[in-house]
């Protein structure tokens, strides 16, 4: 069994934000209506913003961002 710490969850999440940002950006791109091309860019600047948050804390644990 094994043993995660509060820093391997962090890195998991930081993987997870990331990937939600590019594929929320891409959607964007391939988004012909605007309304739906500007939920797809709220929602990717949503996911940049929570990455770059879990990056500090990251960060502040000693872990490398």
């Amino acid at each position: 069994m094994s043993q995660f710490t509060d820093l391997d969850m962090l890195y998991d999440y930081e993987k997870d934000a990331a990937s939600a940002a590019m594929g929320y950006m891409t959607l964007a791109t391939r988004a012909h209506h605007g309304d739906l091309r500007n939920i797809y860019l709220r929602l990717a600047n949503e996911a940049t913003n929570a990455h770059s948050k879990v990056s500090k804390l990251i960060s502040q644990t000693g872990g490398i961002a």
